[in-house]
């Protein structure tokens, strides 16, 4: 998902020694051109710019104790745990001017939770029980916006600062829905993952679809900007071996 680039960003508790080596951080990058080992069995992968460098890095959320780490280009590892046991995590660059923070959705409440270094920033009630959490520059306004997408009629719903809700209907049954900046022109778009052929599709403003095949089965889509192109690419995460693969 692209984002603002900038010189701050988000400052959280720094995990300890022993941690670090429960997570097995590996020797840093500037960006992420090869795989990356990381994480711990049933963690939830997740992207994003946590030093505003302009490019996107990898992180995992724990449901078991609801902690986000994220790994920076330089090895280390952020952590915070926010919210509770059920929540879904997404990340998103809540205040428009500095790289990327975290947030949860309460599926149960279909509540939106957004989190910065100083805490959390507030809340949106949207969506229904069962929907899955967006979040994506909709309208080119150098922020990231929120939505839902819902398998039952496989529509993403994209909902504006202003409240206005754009639906779009993309995707075949047991699709993961997925956004990013396919193009580079700053505004994120959407798209779906499609599971049983490994082929993700990604859908334009003007409704143009382009695919790609990638990963294997039972891997996770997982979308970031990995070279720093001020463009999103594809990639996957791997549950088996807990390795995130992205593709350049």
């Amino acid at each position: 998902m692209r984002r603002l680039r900038s010189t701050q960003r988000l400052a959280v508790v720094v995990l300890s020694t022993a941690t670090f080596a429960a997570l097995a951080v590996v020797p840093a990058s500037a960006n992420l051109p090869d795989p990356v080992t990381f994480g711990d069995s049933n963690d939830v992968p997740i992207a994003g710019d946590w030093n505003s460098n302009g490019g996107d890095e990898i992180g995992v959320y724990r449901p078991s104790n609801h902690t986000f780490y994220l790994r920076r280009d330089n090895g280390t590892v952020i952590a915070t745990a926010v919210g509770t046991l059920g929540d879904v995590p997404f990340t998103g660059n809540w205040g428009g001017d500095i790289g990327d923070e975290i947030g949860i959705y309460r599926s149960s409440t279909s509540m939106f939770y957004f989190f910065s270094d100083s805490g959390g920033l507030g809340s949106i009630l949207f969506g229904n029980p069962g929907d899955v959490p967006l979040s994506g520059d909709w309208n080119n306004a150098d922020g990231d916006e929120i939505g839902v997408y819902r398998p039952s009629n496989r529509t993403f719903y994209l909902r504006d600062d202003n409240g206005n809700v754009t639906p779009i209907t993309f995707g075949d049954p047991g699709d993961v829905p997925i956004t990013g900046d396919w193009n580079g022109t700053d505004g994120d778009e959407i798209g779906v993952y499609r599971p049983s052929n490994r082929t993700f599709y990604l859908r334009d403003d003007n409704g143009n679809v382009t695919s790609f095949t990638y990963g294997d089965p039972g891997d996770v889509p997982l979308i970031g900007d990995w070279n720093d192109i001020a463009a999103d690419q594809i990639g996957v995460y791997r549950p088996g071996n807990r390795t995130f693969y992205p593709k350049n």
